[in-house]
């Protein structure tokens, strides 16, 4: 007689998965229960961690003498009217099997059934034989040969590693292509036993209680029992059935989740999370549970301050990056190549990874880049090209980087790069979305958006030409390389906050156009280079106060020359400050700037100066030269277009130049360093 014939009704194979990089397992078990009295079978889930929380749902499941889960199925074997397999559709959400459908007909005694991820097949054993069978095809029952002892209990890893006991009491691992048993060591227990697909641990139930074995070993420890005190069920005789396709798994290094259209998955993390090392090669295709899924997104934060990873490689099948997918990944190297099948660049999925030290492909495919998608790449020095396809690009998407050009493709319908201007420019409103150190603002260009050039290394001087009416919210904040003078020129209304925050590289004069009506917040705060402040705006433009203000916060030069008559309305607005610390503590008028006439081209240079300054222009008659204070340091007559003058024995600061001509009477600005 087989030791254990009496004991057939066990099986446990369960799939839920606990988040990518999580401790442990979660896990939710569901199967069936056979409660003493009266003798019908229950569907039960249980959770790991809570091992009496056992609900029992209302089906009445027809006699089952074991079960697994496969191809989205729960698949058994009955005694009702002769043995068959069966298929029953599975609702694990609602803990709901429906009734079995049969299947095969007339089948031997089954001790048990268990589904192999590896090949798909769903192994059985029936007495002294293992045979198999493909779910798409169950009819087609395969014979492996004959098991020497009988097979008992049956349990296989993700890697098609089968492991069971048989009828005389022996554990040991089975080798599914010619039922060979290697015994491993003798079990007191039929325990009936799974793999927990996330962890590799080997569970098993016997009388109610559930046990954790070593595969290596065959010894186990009871963990506890199962109880429903809900109901009063005592469950001594229990068999598991897998809840649903996985909705997560690991294959490799790597952590999966499957997406909604069941063939493809989501990337979600590296099993080693923040440690993980090395090159990072996400694969086209990935297979698990007998079923191999196209990698299509990588997900949101999925590798998120994965600092020490080196270098990466991601495959044509991706469709998706989500947002900061691999944001603070600070350690990879060389080219960062979106490839061409991307549509979507998600929110800060680069942000903050400046060892990129090559080139940026942007795949043609790509439709869509979100704010901060490479910002502080700023490693990357070569030539920014955006595709044809590219029709959304959020703010901020290049900020901090140190690219040397921009090119739009010609057949982009949304933006353009004109005149080789090295920008990307919105065609339909003019406005300048994104610059690098080499730009040159067209004379078409209306606006300058947020932050645009925000942190471009290596960007010395910037030119704003006369048809720019707007410079957007920090345009060019923390543009370190920005030196000299800078002129906000007269057709410009409103200059945003903090537009040219941390700027402390100008050494020159800040000259504010007379068209100028709001300054937002912060916009001039940390220029602390400035030696010279000029506001050409009759009435004070508006400081703005949302954030505390500080436009002028630690500006360079307290001292502030207005038009003629307008002392007193800079001095009673909130551009006077007592100390200088936040805004002016001194205003002069200029009383010796004219309209410019139209025909008189007058060039001063070197601006600024260590002292020697030349004076171009047609017809020179007199020359009148005063310092910041108005006091006149010189005047005097002269003949020709060129004059020169040393101001090396002056003291540092701005001057203004009068330049009497032939034409009329033109003032220029130089700064004596």
């Amino acid at each position: 007689m087989k030791k254990y014939l009496h004991l057939v009704l066990f099986l446990l194979v369960f799939a839920s998965f606990a988040q990518a990089q999580g401790p442990a397992s979660t896990a939710n078990w569901f199967g069936y229960i056979l409660p003493p009295n009266p003798a019908e079978y229950k569907y039960i889930s249980f959770t790991m961690q809570d091992l009496g929380a056992v609900s029992v749902a209302s089906d009445v499941i027809p006699a089952v003498t074991t079960a697994t889960f496969a191809d989205g199925y729960v698949w058994s074997v009955n005694n009702d009217n002769g043995y068959n397999i069966c298929r029953s559709n599975f609702d694990a959400t609602n803990h709901h099997i429906e009734a079995p459908q049969v299947m095969v007909a007339g089948v031997p005694y089954v001790n048990d059934m268990a589904y192999n991820p590896a090949d798909g097949l769903v192994y059985i054993i029936t007495g002294e034989h293992l045979k198999s069978f493909n779910p798409a095809d169950p009819s087609n029952i395969q014979d492996h040969g004959v098991i020497e002892h009988d097979g008992f209990n049956l349990a296989i890893d993700m890697e098609g590693n089968a492991y069971m006991i048989s009828s005389w009491g022996e554990f040991g691992m089975l080798n599914l292509s010619n039922a060979q048993l290697t015994v491993i060591n003798p079990i007191d227990l039929p325990i009936k036993m799974a793999f927990d697909m996330l962890t590799g641990e080997l569970f098993g139930v016997y009388y109610g209680n559930l046990y954790q074995l070593d595969p290596n070993t065959g010894a186990y420890t009871n963990l506890g029992a199962l109880h429903d005190g809900g109901n009063g069920y005592d469950p001594t005789c229990l068999f598991m059935a897998y809840s649903s396709n996985p909705t997560e798994f690991t294959v490799g290094n790597l952590n999966y989740r499957v997406n909604d259209d069941h063939v493809s998955v989501t990337v979600i993390g590296h099993v080693d999370g923040y440690e993980a090392t090395g090159d990072l090669i996400i694969p086209e295709s990935v297979s698990f549970g007998g079923n191999n899924y196209a990698v299509t997104t990588i997900g949101e934060s999925a590798f998120l301050y994965c600092f020490y990873l080196t270098n990466l490689s991601i495959p044509n099948s991706v469709t998706t990056i989500e947002a900061s997918a691999f944001a603070y990944c600070q350690s990879f190297t060389g080219d960062l190549v979106i490839p061409n099948s991307v549509t979507t660049v998600g929110y800060g999925a680069f942000q903050i990874c400046p060892g990129f030290d090559g080139d940026l492909i942007i795949g043609s495919s790509v439709t869509e880049i979100g704010d901060y998608a490479f910002n502080s790449c700023d490693g990357m020095t070569g030539t920014l090209y955006i595709p044809s396809g590219v029709q959304s690009l959020g703010g901020n998407s290049f900020g901090y980087c140190a690219f040397s050009g921009i090119v739009v493709d010609p057949e982009n319908s949304v933006y353009d790069s004109r005149n080789d201007c090295n920008a990307i420019i919105e065609t339909s409103t003019n406005e300048l979305l994104t610059g690098c150190k080499s730009t040159i603002i067209p004379n078409t260009v209306t606006s300058i958006g947020y932050c645009a050039f925000r942190g471009v290394q290596g960007l010395t001087s910037i030119e704003i030409p006369n048809s720019v009416t707007y410079i957007g919210e920090n345009a060019f904040a923390f543009c370190y390389d920005l030196s000299g003078d800078l002129t906000i020129p007269n057709s410009v209304e409103t200059i945003d906050a903090g537009a040219f925050f941390y700027c402390e590289g100008f050494g020159g004069t800040l000259t504010i156009g007379e068209s100028v009506t709001f300054i937002g917040d912060q916009a001039f705060r940390n220029c602390s280079g400035f030696t010279g402040a000029v506001s050409l705006a009759t009435t004070p433009p508006v400081l703005g106060d949302d954030f505390g203000g500080l436009v002028f916060e630690n500006f360079g030069y307290p001292i502030l020359v207005v038009p003629c008559g307008c002392i007193e309305a800079y001095q009673n607005s909130s551009w006077y400050e007592p100390y200088g610390l936040n805004g002016f503590n001194e205003f002069i008028e200029d009383c010796t700037a004219v309209s410019e006439v139209s025909g008189i081209v007058t060039t001063a240079y070197p601006n600024p100066t260590n002292g020697l300054i030349k004076i171009e222009a047609e017809n020179i008659q007199n020359i009148s030269i005063f310092n910041i204070l108005g006091e006149k340091v010189y005047e005097g007559s002269a003949i020709g277009d060129v004059f020169e003058y040393d101001l090396s024995h002056q003291a540092a600061g701005m001057y203004l130049i009068k330049v009497e001509t032939t034409k009329g009477v033109e003032t220029k600005r130089v700064t004596v360093l």
